[in-house]
This record gives C-alpha cells, sequence and structure tokens, in this order.
C-alpha cells in the first residue's frame, strides 16, 4: 500500500480529532495486517471506490465516542444510547470520509475518490472485518483513549 495514502488517512484523522479538542495524539502502534478489521466497541466504516477502492474502519473507544458527541453537540449529547448521539458519530464518519477522500486525490495527483456513506457499528465483543485484502492497522494513543484507525485500500487499474 502506497505509504502517501497511509500518510493521507493519518493526517485527515488527527486533523479533524484536533477540531473537536482532542490535542494530544500520538502514535502507539502500526503494523501491516492480513485483512481489514476491528475489535473497538464504537467503529465507523468508510468506503472508497473509482481507482482507488477499499475501506477505512475509524474504531473509537466508549470514552473517546461520548467525548466527541458531547463536543460535537455542544454539551447537548453525552451518551451513545441516544440515536442523534450515533448520528452524530456518522456526521463525524461523513466528515472524516471527505477529509480522506481529499487527501488522498491530492496524493493520487488530483484523481477522483469516491466516498461511500459511513456505517456505525457497535457492541462490546463485536468484530469487524470488511475485506481479506492486506491492511495497515495504526492506533493513537490520546488523553481521552485509545483511537485505532485500519486501512485496506487498493489501486482499480
Amino acid at each position: 500500500m502506497n505509504e502517501n495514502i497511509i500518510e493521507a488517512v493519518k493526517s485527515a484523522t488527527i486533523s479533524i480529532l484536533q477540531q473537536f479538542g482532542i490535542s494530544d495524539i500520538r502514535l502507539s502502534f502500526y503494523q501491516q495486517r492480513e485483512n481489514n478489521e476491528s475489535d473497538y466497541p464504537v467503529n465507523v466504516t468508510i468506503g472508497f471506490l473509482g481507482k482507488v477502492n477499499g475501506y477505512v474502519i475509524v474504531g473509537l473507544n466508549e470514552v473517546v465516542a461520548e467525548e466527541l458527541v458531547s463536543v460535537m453537540t455542544g454539551g447537548f449529547l453525552n451518551t451513545l444510547d441516544d440515536p442523534m448521539a450515533r448520528s452524530t458519530i456518522l456526521e463525524l464518519g461523513n466528515m472524516l470520509s471527505a477529509y480522506i477522500a481529499n487527501n488522498m486525490s491530492a496524493e493520487l495527483g488530483g484523481e477522483k475518490v469516491e466516498i461511500t456513506p459511513p456505517t456505525l457499528v457497535m457492541g462490546s465483543g463485536v468484530y469487524i472485518m470488511m475485506t481479506r485484502y492486506e491492511s495497515v492497522d495504526i492506533k493513537f494513543a490520546t488523553e481521552k483513549g485509545s483511537i485505532g484507525i485500519n486501512i485496506s485500500l487498493w489501486r482499480k487499474d
């Protein structure tokens, strides 16, 4: 997988999280994997279509997800039990997917990158595997908890 695309996903994620007050973001884990998977309790999956195909899974622990919901709703919501809170996490997925697609397009010389609507998958003990293509698993440590990004992208020529 192209390191520039991995950097595009990492920088988009860090930038969006910083906009919502998560500023102490440190890379804590980086590994190639055989497939695209997550074991976080709150996950947003984003698909990419076109010359670049694949998935990005953003995994959050519940503390980070609830903090983001609270910040994004101006403190109105602070639990994931509410359907509006879940919608807020999906909006975070929309923001991430647009930012990632723009960064990837720039890294690919302006090629158009199509995105799918984000999907929210929640629950303890849930295991997600989107594809069996090789992926890169990145984890960030923050003052609020762990955030994971699993990237599996391939060029369609």
